[in-house]
């Protein structure tokens, strides 16, 4: 039997990359700890989030929604939880070096990742962005993890071979 190297590291985000944990992002937008209760349940607990994921609705929609469920009090709170959650997040410690490091060794660097349409304004300071080979999120291909078309859409579009690939994820 042949021996396979791992030749690409693959990553998820959430929990990997970032922390993933939205009663923390409540917290830093909401005035006290049951708003962000509220407010992480509402917004991030919601299906309208979970079809974000998907591609199937927009944040705008998100929000929009969001606010019909909360008195008018939230609704600006809201738009900043929704549109800029991503300012307050935290990076996973010392993730950048990692990628850096896997990358100066020769390793193909990729990510998979359940993500909404912001995404796109906050990917580029995601840790070791300059070194991504690939990106492959959810909202954007219209199908969510664990659904196995999504990981072959990475296989796919950059020719890789699952055997040479490791998976990282918190999951």
């Amino acid at each position: 039997m042949a021996s396979v190297k791992v030749k690409n590291v693959v990553f998820d985000m959430g929990g990997v990359l970032l922390k993933w944990e939205p009663l923390l992002y409540a917290r830093r937008f909401a005035d006290n700890d049951e708003d962000a209760a509220l407010l992480a349940r509402v917004v991030f607990g919601s299906q309208e989030w979970a079809w974000a994921d998907a591609g199937a609705v927009s944040c705008e929609t998100v929000a929009w929604t969001a606010k019909k469920r909360l008195p008018e009090r939230f609704h600006a709170t809201v738009d900043d939880l929704v549109f800029r959650w991503f300012e307050k997040r935290e990076i996973i410690e010392g993730m950048d070096e990692l990628i850096h490091d896997l990358k100066h060794a020769g390793y193909g660097i990729y990510v998979l990742s359940n993500a909404v349409d912001s995404f796109e304004l906050y990917k580029h300071t995601l840790p070791g962005y300059e070194c991504f080979d690939g990106i492959v999120v959810s909202w954007a291909e219209h199908v969510v993890k664990p659904d196995a078309a999504i990981y072959q859409r990475l296989l796919d579009r950059y020719g890789l071979e699952p055997s040479s690939c490791l998976f990282v994820d918190d999951v």
